[in-house]
């Protein structure tokens, strides 16, 4: 499929149907629940003392100019451009990620399978019910609690599924699979990977493997959920982390697959939080999570947390799914991390103090090592190698003269 005409084309649909400005919002398809000042979500549960939850207006879904990827084209295909690269040149990486992804999804115990099935099911469901666990029993049942009563409009609307408003086409990997058509493991090797069906949902896809757009969704989501909830950021990008190896599980993904995911996600969650429009309705949800998730617990989030999953378990087990264990090197080892112009920006909310050049360099010391497939060594920078749960995790001071050390 011709990547320029794909390109053009979800470029003309986003900027028709989704960057509009507010004055052209009469002719846009903006649903009538918000055409009559409501949202999407139905009317919620009101309780004594609470707070009131405000849905976003009808100009809060139109005029966002992250609708359209940073990147060339308008979509996120040259962060993993390289992948094309692997498959003419490095064919001991690609026989290395097959090897893999069979082992993976061979040795999977019944309890990894049915997470796995359960995560699958977010491309129905959304992500933020299947996520919630990664508060811990205590704040995770708050948060589904809020979710099914409607409490949490704004963080619905923004993250609440395929449909949610900071998502959109051009981070959908909808133009990189028709680009790369990469047969998925259990196609590619149907006598080796065991597939676990379930009833009622096709949860084996023919469409191309890269990147996976599962684990895309996942990136993105925790990765603005992780700007809203900094305190809690590893936790939330480690169940993004996981719900990417859990599609290598039920074999309809490589690792590579999944590593592309995290990249193309975390650059559109970048272009989100870039986007100064954007970044006030995620400060909105925010603002209205975090009231919410405290008034249900009557302290403070940090005093409701003592049950939340240990971060740096979190940290470390992120840092594993980095490269899924795999050893091939197909680049420099030596190159210099440079770190993505737009990445930054997802350290806004744990160091805010910080310049844009400090938190680059927070990135660059927290960065995985260089080498791997999917590293692009080129000056637009590596998301191959950014380590997120463990830059938003880190210990960070500052000298008198502005330079940064990670501890």
């Amino acid at each position: 499929m011709n990547r320029r005409l794909l390109s053009s084309l979800c470029t003309t649909a986003c900027i028709f149907a989704l960057t509009a400005p507010v004055s052209a919002q009469s002719s846009l398809p903006i649903p009538p629940e918000a055409q009559a000042g409501s949202s999407l979500i139905a009317p919620p549960v009101l309780h004594p003392g609470a707070p009131t939850p405000q849905p976003f207006g009808p100009a809060d879904y139109v005029g966002y100019i992250s609708d359209i990827s940073s990147y060339s084209g308008g979509t996120y295909y040259d962060v993993v451009s390289n992948f094309e690269d692997l498959r003419r040149n490095h064919p001991k990486a690609i026989e290395e990620n097959s090897a893999t992804s069979i082992r993976i999804n061979n040795e999977a115990t019944p309890e990894t399978v049915a997470r796995a099935q359960h995560d699958a099911l977010t491309e129905r469901d959304g992500v933020l019910m299947a996520f919630s666990d990664a508060l811990g029993p205590t704040l995770g049942a708050h948060l589904r609690t809020a979710l099914a009563e409607n409490r949490l409009p704004k963080l619905q609307m923004l993250l609440g599924g395929w449909t949610a408003r900071a998502g959109g086409p051009a981070s959908s990997t909808f133009i990189e699979k028709n680009i790369f058509r990469n047969p998925r493991p259990y196609i590619a090797h149907p006598d080796a990977i065991r597939q676990y069906r379930v009833d009622h949902h096709d949860l084996y896809p023919t469409s191309g493997s890269f990147p996976s757009g599962h684990t895309n969704q996942a990136a993105w989501t925790t990765a603005l959920w992780a700007y809203m909830l900094p305190e809690f950021s590893a936790q939330l990008l480690n169940r993004g982390s996981e719900a990417g190896f859990n599609r290598v599980v039920l074999g309809v993904h490589y690792p590579l697959d999944v590593i592309g995911g995290r990249m193309t996600g975390n650059a559109a969650a970048a272009d989100r939080l870039n986007d100064p429009k954007m970044r006030a309705a995620l400060d909105a949800a925010g603002a209205e999570l975090r009231a919410e998730l405290e008034w249900r617990c009557g302290k403070s989030l940090s005093e409701c947390a003592a049950d939340v999953g240990a971060q740096q378990q979190a940290v470390q087990q992120y840092t594993e799914r980095m490269t899924y264990g795999m050893q091939t090197r197909v680049y420099s080892p030596e190159a210099p991390m440079v770190v993505p112009q737009a990445a930054p920006v997802l350290l806004a909310s744990a160091f805010p103090h910080l310049t844009w050049e400090q938190r680059a360099e927070v990135l660059r010391q927290t960065a995985s090592e260089a080498g791997y497939p999917l590293d692009d060594q080129s000056p637009r920078g590596s998301w191959q190698r950014i380590n997120l749960a463990r830059a938003m995790a880190a210990t960070v001071t500052v000298d008198e003269h502005g330079a940064v050390r990670v501890d």
